[in-house]
């Protein structure tokens, strides 16, 4: 089987490489090693880097399945509109479709899916400047955040704010930044986990993990703590079997809300009695070994990278016979 793995070309992605260039080398890495797991496992891979004329590239590279690796051609938040391209094609790819990516890009579209099927997220509103006025139905502190970033870009150390001042600089702040509205929500203090979620009719979801921030000045991700590789984390996640199925549970219907397919990762937050809060969904999830989460989760449920990258060239070649 010829797979077409579409990849990000990094020195084209100036402004995610800017802000972020701990993601780009973990782009690279991550290119790298699912070309070696596939052929590994006997596949013949062909690199196409994703641009305005990759559709002309796969029609003329013959291959039989597409493996999507790319976070955008110039910008994260574009990677729905290179799923939009593929879906041109008549050949199957991994990954969810133009839709699930932009629900999932979309965090507050995402919200409004999640409590349309009664997933707890916490109270949000969206900022298109700062001439909004507060809901006062929002109780602080609340955490400012871009609505259509990932890899924590855009969330510092002083993203929690506990006043009205200091929320609409920060606001202000993510608007000039990033071009795009900021994602207001209320901050949910308590124990982190991530959730991997892998398949398409049938649904297997991995050993939790969980986010550490002791002895961290803050209890939440932030960009420069994850391009420090700064937090920790313990998967198998120590909790109550009773709370571990309630996430499972939650993921799944999270997973079936946002219409994906093949893999994702769910976020989500605990308050102080133990009360998930689903913060948002990542439709493309990190894949690079001994790294990223999701291959992490899947290590632990007792799936090698290598197994991890074939199952996923398989749900898209066998949804397409199907």
């Amino acid at each position: 089987m010829r797979v077409g793995l579409i990849f990000t070309d990094t020195s084209k992605h100036s402004r995610n490489a800017m802000i972020d260039p701990h993601g780009s080398s973990q782009m690279e890495e991550t290119v790298k090693a699912v070309k070696l797991a596939l052929e590994k496992k006997n596949y013949e891979v062909v690199m196409i880097p994703a641009g305005i004329d990759m559709l002309t590239k796969i029609e003329n590279s013959n291959v039989d399945v597409i493996f999507n690796a790319c976070t955008g051609i110039r910008k994260k938040k574009e990677q729905a509109n290179v799923v939009a391209m593929l879906e041109l094609l008549d050949i199957p790819f991994v990954g969810s479709g133009l839709s699930g990516h932009i629900f999932g890009l979309h965090k507050e579209i995402s919200k409004t899916l999640f409590r349309r099927v009664g997933i707890p997220t916490p109270n949000s509103q969206l900022f298109y400047n700062t001439e909004i006025l507060l809901d006062k139905n929002l109780k602080f502190p609340l955490i400012v955040k871009p609505e259509r970033e990932g890899s924590s870009l855009g969330i510092d150390y002083d993203s929690v704010v506990y006043n009205e001042k200091n929320l609409y600089e920060k606001v202000n702040q993510i608007l000039n930044t990033f071009k795009e509205p900021a994602l207001v929500e209320e901050y949910i203090n308590g124990r982190e986990f991530t959730i991997g979620v892998l398949g398409d009719k049938e649904l297997e979801v991995f050993e939790i993990l969980e986010i550490i921030y002791s002895k961290m000045e803050v209890n939440f991700m932030t960009v420069s703590i994850k391009a420090k590789d700064a937090a920790g984390y313990e998967c198998p996640a120590n909790i109550d079997k009773e709370l571990e199925l309630q996430l499972k549970e939650y993921a799944k219907k999270a997973f079936r809300a946002l219409e994906l397919r093949d893999y994702a990762r769910v976020d989500v937050r605990l308050d102080r009695f133990n009360k998930p809060y689903f913060i948002e969904i990542n439709t493309l999830p990190g894949l690079e070994p001994g790294y990223s989460d999701f291959p992490k989760m899947a290590e632990k449920s007792g799936i090698s990278y290598d197994d991890l990258i074939e199952k996923l060239v398989l749900l898209a070649y066998n949804r397409k016979k199907r």
